[in-house]
């Protein structure tokens, strides 16, 4: 397994690294446009391309779908208790403790460990997280909801237009698979550069605080993982998938959110680079556990004693 979690973890730190050269050495990298790039393009393309061309049984893609809303839940409850013992502000850290990094790391990881099947599973979770970021968390945040904001999110009618597809059982047409294929080639590695051009930028406050608040997210998305697994039975792939997606670090968007609104962007983007730091040391241990899971190698009671010491 030593150079399975090799294979996996290599490439992603490679990536990252690059972005974040680039952004220290110079010229910076343009991150806000690529980063619309990704979001408008990139994304939509990608899953639609996935969730199209997959021969995975729908079940499959619905219960990982189901799964991603269950984690939610579970890591709101989580965090939330967590907030509230600890006293730190709800609006301002909740986002951040709740929602994991499913496209920038969590896409590249599932995809390097369980191959083209688990990029496809792993889509079919990232698309309802990236739904819940712009739709719930704002909410959280600001106290607000815009409907027609939501519905200018190219991911919300690549959503559709899967479903579509799905119900009518109509093949796209060739031209729309091969440039959605194409165009969703590139979110990945772009995403992981961006990553590192973001750990770059991002100005962390209060070390004690950063630390703490990434140590929370790692264990409530750990238990999120593991009780959503538990809860619907997951097994294979779906369950290996479904747990790395939800240990991931918090979502950087998240950042952006507290920095909009001015829910303590400081302190945020210190949990946001102690989270991603923090789960690269221990993506080894995650890696061993993800694929232990999808494995049955080991019941998930052992799994989760062997991460609680190891990490």
């Amino acid at each position: 397994m030593t150079g399975e979690l090799v294979g996996v973890i290599a490439p992603i730190l490679l990536m990252a690294a690059i972005g974040y050269w680039i952004q220290k050495a110079g010229p910076n990298l343009e991150t806000k446009s690529m980063s619309m790039l990704v979001m408008m393009v990139g994304t939509p393309a990608l899953v639609f391309s996935s969730l199209t061309s997959t021969d995975l049984p729908e079940e499959v893609l619905f219960q990982m779908s189901f799964g991603a809303i269950c984690t939610s839940i579970v890591a709101g409850f989580l965090a939330t208790v967590f907030l509230i013992v600890s006293g730190f502000n709800l609006r301002s850290f909740l986002p951040s403790l709740t929602m994991p990094n499913s496209g920038n790391i969590g896409l590249p990881v599932v995809l390097l460990a369980f191959g083209e099947e688990g990029l496809a599973i792993g889509v079919a979770f990232f698309f309802v997280i990236a739904i819940l970021q712009y739709t719930v968390m704002p909410i959280v945040t600001a106290g607000t909801f815009s409907l027609t904001r939501t519905l200018k999110e190219p991911l919300v009618w690549s959503v559709t237009a899967v479903l579509l597809v799905k119900a009518t059982g109509i093949d796209p047409p060739e031209v729309v698979s091969e440039t959605t294929r194409l165009l969703g080639g590139m979110m990945i590695p772009v995403m992981v550069i961006l990553l590192g051009a973001a750990i770059a930028r991002l100005q962390v406050g209060d070390i004690g605080t950063a630390i703490l608040l990434a140590s929370a997210r790692l264990v409530i998305g750990v238990v999120a993982g593991l009780a959503t697994i538990a809860l619907l039975d997951a097994k294979g792939t779906v369950a290996g998938s479904m747990f790395l997606m939800a240990a991931m670090p918090s979502a950087i968007v998240t950042y952006v959110f507290a920095e909009r609104y001015g829910r303590d962007p400081e302190k945020v983007a210190g949990l946001i680079v102690a989270s991603t730091l923090m789960t690269f040391a221990a993506l080894p241990a995650l890696l061993w556990a993800g694929l232990s899971i999808a494995n049955q190698n080991l019941p998930i009671g052992k799994i989760l004693s062997a991460l609680i010491s190891g990490l």
